[in-house]
């Protein structure tokens, strides 16, 4: 076996379970918003952090540091709303209707997704958006929004997601300034996972199945070993390596 270069533990949790954890994210995220120049971020404690629709997942080196992270907002029918509902209702009302066609089957939004300057080219973020898809099957929801960087769409698409035609001009929209096109993209469907690649197909349906398990996972900086735990009731504190 080639030489591992670095070992990781990905774990998922609802923010409410673990307020500790969702502040180590919201910090991480926070962070990399500022080095890539988003400033006056609100330091308070988000909203999310006690909404019990909201489920986290992170990644954790072996320095005990959350390293990257992804969110994910289940829809509420009694909020109505998902943070990409707010973020384009206002461009385009369309996004509410395209929320509201996939229910009752149950949908959410994937978001808030970075990764920390000393992981990168390590493919965390790639295997965070595969292991969130485990974790919606897990609380019942069959498919997925989420809005797609135009430097993250390529790989997000990887998982399955096509565009929400619908919605702006075949889903692209101007977001967060007349620049920047953003694209709304879903999964419609977790179960088959019918337009993902194969080998995240294959990876999302062994997280299902087993969702604590190591995986030696390939990224462009070579091997790295992920002990997965996507379990969301552990019945203890989330471990260290």
């Amino acid at each position: 076996m080639s030489e591992v270069m670095g070992t990781y533990r990905i774990e998922a949790f609802q923010a409410i379970e673990h307020p500790e954890y969702a502040r180590l994210f919201h910090d991480g995220h926070t962070g990399v918003l500022t080095e890539i120049g988003i400033k006056n971020l609100n330091s308070a404690q988000p909203s999310w952090m006690s909404d019990p629709n909201v489920f986290v997942l992170i990644a954790i080196d072996n320095e005990r540091e959350v390293v990257a992270g992804l969110r994910i907002h289940r829809f509420n029918s009694a909020s109505g709303s998902l943070p990409i509902i707010e973020s384009i209702k206002e461009q385009d009302s369309r996004i509410i209707d395209a929320i509201h066609s996939t229910l009752p089957g149950g949908t959410a939004e994937a978001c808030g997704l970075w990764s920390a300057k000393k992981v990168f080219g390590k493919g965390l973020t790639p295997l965070l958006c595969i292991a969130a898809i485990p974790v919606m099957a897990e609380i019942g929801l069959t498919n997925f929004f989420c809005f797609a960087a135009p430097y993250t769409e390529k790989m997000i698409k990887t998982n399955g997601l096509i565009e929400v035609t619908e919605v702006g001009d075949n889903g692209r929209l101007p977001y967060p300034t007349p620049e920047f096109i953003s694209v709304v993209l879903r999964n419609p469907d977790i179960l088959s996972m019918e337009h993902a690649d194969e080998f995240n197909r294959q990876r999302v349906f062994e997280l299902m199945k087993e969702p604590v398990c190591t995986f030696f996972e390939d990224s462009p900086r070579g091997s790295i070993e992920v002990h997965y735990d996507l379990r969301l009731k552990k019945g203890y504190e989330i471990p260290v390596l």
